[in-house]
């Protein structure tokens, strides 16, 4: 099977290194690779890793988690825009880049305590603010 011809296969190119020239991967069409769908668009892109990862390159390294776009541990750049992987379809030519280059651990992956901290202190803040609602209704 041609792979450059057929309209069922997909091209990523993945940028693991900053500064550094994309990988390229060029995956077999869904049936092809097992996967229960009858086009890449029909795959997300944490889906599409997750086979390359499998089948492909052992070494890629990816962060996922809910698998519904709820957590936003699978949040990394694609196509120039930082969203969910998990939510995100597939399309030729998709390029998936680290969220953010300077937090960057490895691959897609990315610090995440600072974005930990940030909702722990927010949902600290807002249990403070419930408690103290709570203890004014009392006081009434």
């Amino acid at each position: 099977m041609n792979l450059e011809s057929s309209p069922l296969t997909m091209v990523i190119h993945l940028n693991r290194t900053p500064g550094e020239a994309p990988h390229t991967y060029r995956l077999p069409s869904p049936a092809e690779a097992g996967i229960g769908a009858s086009t890449w668009s029909d795959v997300s892109v944490s889906g599409a890793l997750q086979y390359l990862q499998r089948a492909v390159d052992p070494a890629l390294v990816f962060a996922l988690s809910c698998r519904r776009g709820l957590c936003n541990v699978c949040a990394m750049r694609i196509d120039g825009i930082v969203t969910t992987a998990c939510t995100t379809p597939m399309h030729d030519g998709i390029v998936i880049e680290p969220a953010r280059s300077s937090l960057l651990l490895r691959d897609t992956v990315v610090e995440l305590s600072l974005v930990r901290r940030a909702r722990i202190d927010a949902s600290t803040s807002f249990e403070a603010q419930a408690e103290v609602k709570t203890e004014a209704e009392a006081d009434e």
